[in-house]
């Protein structure tokens, strides 16, 4: 698993349908486990709600992904949810769709498109990232270099995390693996070898999209 598109952040979308009241809860969950901490959560919040609706999809040995119409006809609530997640490509991600129900009936073909649009503008709403898979590298880089160094960093969009001054300066970059090896040896030609690279550790980093 690398790069992958989720949810930017946890967040709520709320809209009226024929009287019934429809809110989409969405959170990144990062296994099935979270995701259904996350169904139970809502469903604790909106006890009184007539149906709380779900769908997730996450990334853990395999993809998994689950869907339930909590009472909804067959096919009409999570399904819905579940291919509004698929056709946005996103993984790590739960959604649960409240309905509060207002006493006009929707139809199947009705339900279909509420639980469909409300999960959709709640996506929308909320924004999405790419969660991109990256390479760590810890940098000493000697003190007359670092205004030159940090300018050449802003240009290339790489950020300086961690920073300490001491007798040289210290700091961590994060560099996608499709070009980290490269990036890596333009510094190092560019700055005549002299700043001291240490690889670390491999991390997630949300990148807005």
């Amino acid at each position: 698993m690398q790069n992958y598109k989720t949810i930017a952040e946890t967040g709520s979308f709320e809209k009226d349908i024929k009287k019934s009241r429809f809110i989409a809860h969405i959170a990144q969950t990062f296994s099935e486990d979270e995701a259904n901490q996350f169904i139970q959560q809502i469903r604790d919040q909106e006890s009184s709600a007539t149906h709380n609706c779900t769908a997730f999809i996450v990334l853990e040995n395999v993809e998994i992904e689950r869907m339930s119409d909590d009472g909804e006809p067959s096919g009409t609530a999570g399904s819905p949810i579940l291919n509004v997640l698929q056709q946005n490509n996103l993984k790590n991600v739960t959604a649960v769709v409240t309905r509060y129900f207002g006493g006009i009936k929707l139809g199947a073909g009705g339900l279909i498109r509420a639980y469909s649009s409300t999960t959709a503008d709640a996506i929308k709403e909320i924004g999405l990232v790419e969660n991109r898979l990256q390479q760590g590298y810890g940098l000493t880089i000697p003190y007359h270099l670092y205004d030159k160094f940090e300018n050449y960093a802003k240009n290339e969009k790489i950020q300086l995390d961690n920073k300490a001054f001491s007798t040289d300066v210290t700091c961590e970059i994060f560099l996608d693996l499709d070009n980290h090896e490269k990036i890596i040896q333009d510094i190092t030609n560019q700055f005549q070898n002299q700043i001291k690279f240490e690889e670390t550790n491999q991390v997630y980093k949300q990148v807005a999209i």
